[in-house]
């Protein structure tokens, strides 16, 4: 009995690696399962004859009357998730819990929405009040944006405040008119932009790092993911800076023999696409 129970157990390192691996694939399977279950479980609520089948039904037990309620709450949570890409940027009302806030804490909130992957990312806030009780002038009260977004330069530019007036005299109106609607839009440009930036550099380190390219690493080297440096297991060095748009404006590749203008001329081809930038590389040779 204890040399049957002793066979069992992992006689090297090698063999406890092994069955981590095992673990981890068997783990990412069941996750992967249960995602598809649950993909389907949607699919098959919200069609059209499923949703016939459940009109027409008596709900006379409690599974179809469980039925029945899940297919209600899949139907409103598509409808909210088609209403969040469609739309992009909704306004809502808040309060702010300060009791010495201006404009009696009243806030206008904008929610600015973000995909990564085809998924929802956390939501972006952009929160104003008007501090002027005399003025209908908005102001940024608080933000979530990231820090590399020039959401001053924005604000400044669509959003201009008046200056504050003196005492007992009515606030001057701003130097030219808000334009918040606009404010959203760039806002959400520059978001938008700085995510499809950020999934296509970590798009290129899994394409090219340990594959047959000799590339050793991948990575930004600016906060607001313009700047690409990417690193030869040669030593050679190569720089990309990415426009807002998302295409390659200016490639320097240097290795040992100097700057690689054929290498430079090959990644600037193309549509000159971020995206494309693994494929392009895939079809030049490797720095000597």
């Amino acid at each position: 009995m204890e040399d049957s129970q002793l066979s069992v157990i992992p006689e090297t390192q090698q063999d406890e690696e092994q069955i981590d691996n095992e673990i981890a694939t068997i783990r990412a399977q069941i996750k992967s399962l249960a995602q598809r279950r649950s993909l389907l479980t949607s699919a098959l609520l919200t069609s059209k004859s499923s949703q016939s089948l459940l009109d027409r039904a008596e709900l006379t037990t409690s599974a179809s009357s469980t039925l029945k309620t899940r297919s209600q709450d899949q139907a409103k949570h598509d409808q909210q998730r088609l209403y969040r890409m469609c739309a992009g940027a909704t306004m809502f009302e808040a309060r702010d819990p300060d009791p010495h806030a201006v404009d009696n804490g009243r806030i206008l909130g904008i929610r600015i929405e973000a995909f990564s992957r085809g998924k929802f990312l956390t939501p972006y806030y952009l929160l104003l009040n008007r501090p002027h009780t005399d003025s209908q002038a908005l102001r940024v009260h608080r933000h979530t944006a990231p820090s590399c977004i020039p959401l001053s330069a924005l604000v400044s530019k669509y959003l201009p405040t008046p200056p504050p007036a003196a005492a007992g005299t009515t606030p001057s109106k701003p130097t030219k008119p808000q334009n918040l609607p606009r404010l959203v839009r760039e806002l959400r440009r520059e978001i938008v932009s700085y995510h499809l930036r950020k999934d296509a550099i970590e798009k290129l380190r899994d394409g090219l790092v340990g594959a047959d390219g000799g590339v050793s690493d991948v990575k930004a080297t600016d906060a607001e993911l313009r700047d690409i440096r990417i690193e030869w297991t040669d030593e050679a060095v190569g720089r990309a800076r990415i426009g807002k748009d998302g295409t390659v404006e200016k490639v320097v590749v240097v290795g040992e023999g100097g700057r690689s203008r054929e290498m430079e001329r090959k990644l600037l081809g193309g549509d000159r696409r971020v995206e494309g930038l693994a494929e392009r590389l895939g079809d030049v040779e490797k720095l000597s």
